[in-house]
């Protein structure tokens, strides 16, 4: 889930992000910690690295860098709710700098947001020995659930790996979630002018109808099987039912998306949308298939294309 490298003075996280590939929003319950979704998703190796340290006096410094090594502004609200909570929950208050820096897009469904927060909330916990990673993970869905920045992405990063959620809500407990190592490569490619904010779909209650009611009955089917490497070609097929039966498929700019890829893919590789982003993920259609992606990397990039290659955990 995440590594950390640290002194005293100064903690490094890092996350991995998260691709949800079929879920459902179960976002009307009173706490934060009940709130969530079911679905399945993998996490991927490129994600958020934070660091912590201590200063000595003064005002807080926060910082986000966007994968292309620009500073976003926008960003720094998300760790400054984060902070103001964990000093809320652990009685702290020193001042602190956080620097956080994205490897991937934001808004594409490769939940930046909740690898963010959840690096940056147990690098806090390590700088000032407080909290389990439960709690940290806690904490850090609770942000996530406030700013309807995602539902599940925090309990799947806490599987790891191909994660099957079964029961809403936040790590460790309410939220049940199973995972499996996949340990294979994949290639993201996102239309960078197609950037959508999560609570556009769970905020609005026609989508959540109709992303639940796939959601739900593509779990039941999936909890039917035995949650491991046997299952990944079921995956795959109910990722593609769920972005039909949901409604997600119609929309104009992911259906040119994923028919430009599919037209560039062989039938080696399997193409999925990334919920929910204008975005999809490449993988290959066994997992015992390692697969070089140069080539249809340059291919898709020639389309105006974000195109990072990466692995699933």
């Amino acid at each position: 889930m995440a590594f950390s490298v640290g002194l005293m003075s100064e903690v490094t996280v890092h996350v991995g992000g998260h691709v949800t590939l079929l879920f459902s929003v179960n976002s009307k319950q009173l706490l934060a910690r009940n709130q969530g979704s079911k679905g399945a998703g993998l996490c991927l190796e490129d994600g958020v690295e934070s660091t912590v340290r201590h200063l000595s006096k003064g005002q807080d410094k926060i910082s986000v860098t966007t994968m292309d090594g620009a500073s976003f502004e926008d960003g720094r609200d998300l760790y400054i709710e984060l902070l103001d909570s964990f000093r809320e929950v652990f009685n702290v208050t020193s001042p602190v700098e956080i620097e956080v820096k994205l490897e991937l897009p934001i808004s594409q469904g490769f939940g930046m947001s909740a690898a963010g927060l959840l690096a940056t909330s147990l690098a806090l916990g390590e700088l000032y020995d407080r909290g389990t990673e439960g709690q940290l993970a806690r904490l850090a869905h609770r942000v996530e659930r406030n700013i309807s920045g995602g539902l599940g992405d925090i309990l799947g990063l806490w599987a790891g790996g191909c994660e099957l959620r079964t029961t809403p809500g936040s790590p460790p407990y309410p939220g049940q979630v199973m995972g499996f190592s996949a340990d294979v490569s994949a290639l993201l490619v996102w239309d960078p002018d197609g950037m959508k904010h999560t609570s556009s779909y769970i905020d609005d209650p026609d989508w959540q109808v109709k992303i639940s009611n796939a959601g739900e009955a593509a779990v039941e089917r999936l909890e039917k099987e035995n949650w491991g490497r046997p299952i990944w070609s079921m995956l795959l097929d109910e990722a593609d039912r769920f972005a039909m039966e949901s409604g997600l498929l119609e929309e104009v700019e992911r259906a040119n998306l994923l028919s430009t890829v599919i037209e560039h893919t062989d039938e080696s590789l399997s193409p999925h949308l990334c919920m929910l982003g204008t975005s999809l993920i490449i993988v290959p259609r066994s997992l015992e298939q390692e697969f070089e992606y140069t080539d249809l990397a340059i291919k898709l990039r020639n389309f105006g294309l974000g195109v990072r290659e990466t692995r699933i955990q």
